[in-house]
């Protein structure tokens, strides 16, 4: 237990410029081919797994920071979510929380994981919260932040209010028509993250620098991949995630330890409340000098709290191995892609 009661003191040592970490652009690829998607992941580090789950229109980069922090403590695995990143686009369209829950469930698989911590942001915190219900001795601790669920608060959050004015969160209900979004947003890729990004944030944006800002706009400035970022807001999606939760979470609660983070200048009212009747066991904080985006504008201290909140497991997870993906060959499927494709294919004669 030595180890783990001085990680947050080792944590408290490190910034996001130290040059003892490994940086994000140093982390090792993988890829899993599942039966409709293909889910690209970064990982590294050594320790009991850690899973970082991002939101929209954000991709895996949202744990730049965070996450060589806590790969000094973890092995921490960071996939792009369907439609995301360098992650596939599903055939059907299906952005679910529980589609998504379902992709990660495969990777963890494909890792063999059988159980591990989990952190969120945004709408990755909806498929953490599916992932906890649908597999709930996968998830040994979760943390989630800066959203609350659909059926749980969602709904209101995105409903005009006398409240909205240009730095509101109206992008909720505008994205809900995804159709309407893309038509109106493609070509505008960078202009609207940067909006997007300064409105929601604490300091006024300048968490993001242009490199940052560029990679995100790339990003989703691949074909289908605008329309993709606006899946998981699109009003059906919402529908079926309220159905799902409504009567699973809303019916019978989480029952692992669950951490609740949420932005002094975004959700610090919000969630905590979202929360406290969905799970048996609630710690909430506030991430201070942070609006939204709070593994850009405050990673050390988010990366220090979610380290205190794993620390306090009294039986910690064993490490996860994962150094014999190195050079190994684990694509069965070539440039098929999606295991569908592959049986499509005849098994690959063309």
């Amino acid at each position: 237990m030595k180890l783990w009661t001085t990680i947050t003191l080792a944590a408290a040592l490190l910034t996001k410029e130290a040059v003892s970490l490994t940086k994000w652009d140093d982390w090792a690829h993988g890829r899993v081919a599942l039966e409709d998607v293909s889910i690209h992941f970064r990982y590294a580090g050594s320790g009991p797994p850690l899973l970082l789950i991002h939101g929209n229109p954000q991709y895996s980069l949202t744990w730049q920071w965070i996450g060589p922090i806590l790969a000094e403590s973890f092995t921490v695995i960071a996939p792009d979510n369907r439609g995301a990143g360098d992650s596939s686009i599903p055939p059907d369209g299906n952005y679910s929380a529980t589609a998504s829950a379902a992709d990660l469930k495969g990777v963890l698989d494909f890792l063999n994981i059988t159980e591990t911590y989990v952190f969120s942001h945004d709408k990755g915190s909806g498929v953490a919260a599916a992932l906890a219900i649908q597999y709930p001795s996968l998830v040994k601790r979760l943390g989630v932040s800066e959203y609350v669920l659909p059926g749980f608060g969602y709904e209101g959050a995105s409903a005009p209010g006398p409240f909205w004015d240009l730095y509101g969160n109206w992008q909720l209900a505008f994205f809900s028509v995804p159709d309407a979004a893309d038509f109106f947003i493609r070509g505008r890729e960078k202009e609207m993250l940067s909006w997007y990004f300064y409105h929601g944030s604490y300091s006024g944006g300048s968490a993001f620098s242009e490199d940052t800002l560029n990679k995100y706009a790339t990003s989703i400035s691949k074909p289908g991949y605008l329309r993709a970022m606006f899946g998981p807001f699109d009003s059906r999606t919402v529908a079926d995630d309220n159905k799902f939760f409504t009567s699973t979470i809303g019916k019978k609660r989480l029952t692992m330890p669950t951490l609740a983070l949420g932005g002094e200048a975004s959700t610090s009212f919000l969630i905590g409340p979202a929360f406290q009747n969905l799970t048996e066991n609630l710690e909430a904080d506030i991430v201070p000098k942070a609006g939204h985006w709070i593994a850009d504008e405050n990673p050390v201290w988010v990366a220090n709290r979610v380290a205190s909140f794993l620390a306090k497991d009294t039986s910690p997870l064993p490490v996860a191995n994962l150094s014999s993906l190195t050079n190994q060959v684990t694509l069965t499927v070539a440039f098929y892609g999606t295991q569908r494709n592959f049986a499509l294919a005849g098994g690959g004669i063309l």
